[in-house]
């Protein structure tokens, strides 16, 4: 059986579908450390990525990302960049505005006192799917607003 894959869009790239397999890397530089950042990913690309992905931890990395991508298109490296989000949502919301997708752990959209639950009566499996989608609509609606 073969299941398809939606083609989505990554910036100027796309991913999915019938779309070729695109190579990416993920920057292993302090994201606050913009030089050192904007070099790597730089290399990373002239050896080939289509797409990069740099961590941000916290908010102020995720509002680094901003000067990043705009320090990289003044450089002519229009290549997309994917902020990988781990602990903070908020941070997911600040740097889905400046970069061309954000990948998010889903885990964190799930109440904390809950994460080792294992047994849901109906209705708090589904009580626990409307909480998560209200943490995720804001994230959502940047995204839409930001072609994100």
């Amino acid at each position: 059986m073969n299941n398809m894959s939606r083609k989505v869009s990554v910036g100027n790239r796309f991913i999915g579908g019938n779309t070729s397999i695109k190579l990416q890397s993920m920057t292993n530089t302090n994201t606050m450390d913009t030089m050192a950042t904007l070099e790597q990913v730089k290399r990373i690309v002239d050896a080939g990525a289509d797409i990069v992905r740099i961590t941000a931890q916290g908010i102020k990395e995720a509002e680094n990302l901003k000067l990043i991508k705009e320090e990289l298109l003044s450089q002519g490296y229009p290549q997309p960049i994917v902020a990988d989000i781990h602990f903070n949502p908020k941070a997911a919301e600040i740097a889905a505005k400046y970069i061309d997708k954000v990948r998010i752990n889903p885990g964190n959209y799930v109440d904390k006192y809950r994460k080792d639950k294992i047994d849901f009566t109906e209705t708090e499996y589904q009580a626990e799917l409307v909480r998560i989608e209200e943490r995720l609509k804001p994230l959502l609606e940047i995204c839409k607003t930001h072609k994100t």
